[in-house]
């Protein structure tokens, strides 16, 4: 039977003061007991160390983290160099194109009535809202548009996914802060994995039936790109958001290329019990030959829009003073 080793580190009471920063807190934090404060300070830990192994980094994105005002933060990791590679799902860089283009999202409440908002063409996404009427003049007219100068420039030619994201974000405008300009000016992959399965895919299929054979996607052919980064990199790390697709998308290509990844920081609500991907913890990930058996693998229970905040402010924090 494998014995287990006991550290008599002590737990020390948390501190706060006027003042502190968010790296302060977090330290303070990782003192405690390792309760999930305790295991945000190791979070912070592990993605530091991705940055100081000169690690190539995957960022997952799933839910709905830009209608909740979370695109700030991860441009500013996009600016700062410390995330190399974004997978994400297809409604998060639809809100992000929509706020591109002078859209906005407003603060609703969860209780609100359903009903009432249909009448008046407003969509609730939990306690934020949007309007139906803005969502088609700074989304739908819009990417139309962006489509068509995409299928005329490419002359039939067949795009993966992440190419055509790459064409749409070069198209957008500059202003304001956009995770897709960002991708683009930085020269950040960004992989849409399910894009079909957004408003870009049914507004693409909107275009395809009026102007047949214009816009050609493969949507295979990502999945050699994202093997071809992994083969390359010599150490990796994914952080990964939600889980989903994105968490799939990333772990399977190291699956089939018989490689694995050195450090993983998930941060999620889900349970594992149900056997879905989403609560599925790292360490399961180690019997399928995905993470390495020594490396990092955190798993912070907790909502992104609270969590991740934190953490990367806290590792902005460390870097900057270093």
């Amino acid at each position: 039977m494998e014995k287990h080793t006991f550290h008599k580190v002590r737990v020390k009471p948390m501190k706060i003061w006027p003042g502190m920063t968010t790296n302060e807190l977090v330290k303070e934090m990782g003192k405690s007991g390792s309760f999930m404060a305790g295991t945000l300070s190791k979070a912070v830990d592990a993605y530091e160390e991705m940055v100081k192994t000169n690690s190539y980094i995957f960022l997952t994105l799933s839910g709905a983290l830009v209608p909740a005002g979370m695109n700030k933060v991860i441009i500013e990791l996009i600016e700062r160099g410390l995330v190399d590679s974004i997978v994400t799902t297809g409604a998060n860089l639809v809100h992000d194109m929509m706020l591109a283009y002078g859209g906005n999202f407003y603060k609703g409440d969860a209780n609100m009535k359903d009903d009432l908002l249909l009448e008046k063409k407003i969509d609730r996404i939990y306690d934020v809202l949007v309007s139906e009427d803005e969502f088609q003049s700074k989304f739908d007219e819009p990417l139309l548009e962006l489509y068509d100068d995409i299928a005329k420039n490419n002359e039939g030619k067949i795009l993966s996914i992440s190419e055509l994201i790459n064409e749409i974000a070069q198209r957008i405008p500059e202003e304001p802060e956009s995770i897709l300009k960002a991708c683009h000016k930085n020269n950040i992959k960004l992989f849409v994995p399910t894009i079909h399965d957004s408003v870009f895919g049914l507004q693409a299929a909107i275009y395809n039936r009026k102007n047949p054979g214009k816009l050609n996607v493969d949507v295979f052919k990502d999945l050699q790109d994202i093997w071809d980064i992994r083969v390359k990199e010599e150490k990796t790390g994914a952080i990964i958001l939600g889980g989903g697709v994105p968490k799939n998308f990333v772990l399977q290509s190291f699956y089939f290329a018989n490689k694995m990844l050195d450090n993983v920081i998930q941060i999620t609500l889900d349970r594992p019990e149900t056997g879905g991907l989403s609560g599925a913890p790292p360490e399961e990930a180690v019997s399928w030959g995905k993470i390495k058996p020594d490396g990092n693998k955190i798993s912070l229970i907790s909502e992104v829009t609270l969590a991740f905040p934190l953490i990367a402010s806290a590792l902005i924090e460390r870097l900057d003073e270093k």
